[in-house]
């Protein structure tokens, strides 16, 4: 199958994610770009700086100053290159990179760096307007919808839908558990680079458990609500961590990695956003005709236990095609870099199939919303 406008990947990669005041504590977000934006340059010696039209980043809780541009800054980009950050929560650095695909199909530019970054122990505290209080959530939506927590969401679906908490946290102990084996087994450094400073280097993830248990997790209290099922073990951590998506044109004579072929972005009520990855990926089958047989892997963010098992359930999805190396609840979820991170692991995933295949991204947005992306590995055929 031939998709109109394909985009090359000349690199999808990702430094290790770190937990909440962790090992990137007191590093800046633009730190972490640099960092990461260093070592694929010094990867692809034929891309220069100069090469590129815009920085489009991801990014959630580091509000204010265009951080995108700050890190254009910070990286080395020329002054003249433009950036510009985008803010849809959960869903930020997957429609940075459609949003420089179509910035590429358009013409409007020929190479883009996009991806995504956060530093959640970097964020500044916001007061609310009137008590003068710390903000410790923004609103997700006005009246006269009702503005649900995401983990008050959580706990209502898998009410809902019968999701009992001793499945959640099966889920949770097996993403763990994948990811323990594609760390063990050496599966990841396609991926990730180590973060590399004087002094020291971080080359692993930081909230993966290896020791992990169906006892420890059992002990968990409800995080959400006074009986509910959703717990820290099986809700993705608080993240701090950086992505980096390098896009081309397909004219340019850069060696491809993969191809952005297409998403789907859709919208429902807010209190049913943990719906939005069936949603978006029903309809991304639709649009380019194909079938889950078609799809050689996918990658979901998992934002909660209930949310991954009612995807997992819907689409009668086996542990090797859905997150066959473990998910967000293992290595946690840095909001405006967490697209980035499912294009970086997915396109790992399918080009160790070493032959033509696609993949699919997705994810479900605070507010009520959806992303699905389709991609196609090293050996697809434009």
């Amino acid at each position: 199958m031939s998709f109109k406008n394909p985009v090359g990947i000349i690199a999808a990669n990702r430094l290790p994610i770190g937990k909440i005041n962790g090992f990137y504590k007191k590093i800046s977000p633009e730190t972490l770009y640099q960092n990461l934006i260093k070592q694929q340059f010094n990867k692809n010696l034929l891309l220069k700086k100069a090469d590129i039209d815009y920085i489009i980043l991801g990014n959630v809780t580091n509000q204010g100053g265009n951080l995108a541009r700050r890190c254009a800054l910070k990286a080395g980009f020329s002054s003249q290159v433009p950036a510009f950050t985008i803010d849809q929560q959960c869903g930020s650095g997957l429609t940075a990179m459609i949003s420089s695909a179509n910035y590429i199909i358009s013409g409007e530019a020929s190479v883009i760096c996009t991806g995504g970054v956060e530093s959640t122990s970097q964020a500044n505290i916001v007061l609310d307007s009137e008590s003068y209080q710390p903000i410790n959530r923004f609103k997700m939506a006005p009246e006269p919808y009702e503005d649900f927590d995401m983990g008050t969401i959580a706990d209502m679906t898998a009410l809902k839908y019968n999701i009992p908490r001793s499945v959640q946290d099966l889920y949770a102990l097996n993403s763990h558990k994948k990811a323990t084996q594609a760390i063990e087994g050496k599966l990841l450094e396609n991926e990730v680079f180590p973060y590399q400073d004087e002094g020291f280097t971080i080359s692993s993830d930081q909230t993966v458990r290896p020791k992990s248990s169906m006892e420890a997790l059992s002990k968990l209290t409800p995080a959400f609500t006074t009986n509910g099922t959703a717990t820290a073990g099986n809700s993705c951590p608080i993240n701090d961590g950086a992505s980096s998506i390098i896009l081309s044109s397909t004219n340019n004579p850069f060696d491809f990695q993969g191809y952005y072929l297409g998403q789907t972005t859709i919208a429902l009520s807010p209190s049913d956003f943990l719906l939005g990855p069936i949603k978006a990926t029903e309809k991304l089958l639709q649009k380019f005709n194909l079938k889950l047989n078609d799809i050689e892997a996918i990658e979901l963010n998992e934002a909660f236990a209930s949310q991954a098992i009612l995807f997992q359930n819907y689409f009668k999805l086996d542990d090797i095609k859905l997150n066959a190396y473990g998910g967000s609840l293992a290595f946690g979820h840095p909001y405006g870099a967490t697209g980035g991170i499912l294009i970086s692991r997915l396109l790992n995933r399918l080009n160790q199939v070493q032959k033509p295949c696609l993949g699919i991204a997705t994810l479900c947005v605070a507010g009520g919303m959806g992303i699905s992306v389709l991609i196609g590995n090293q050996w697809y055929q434009k």
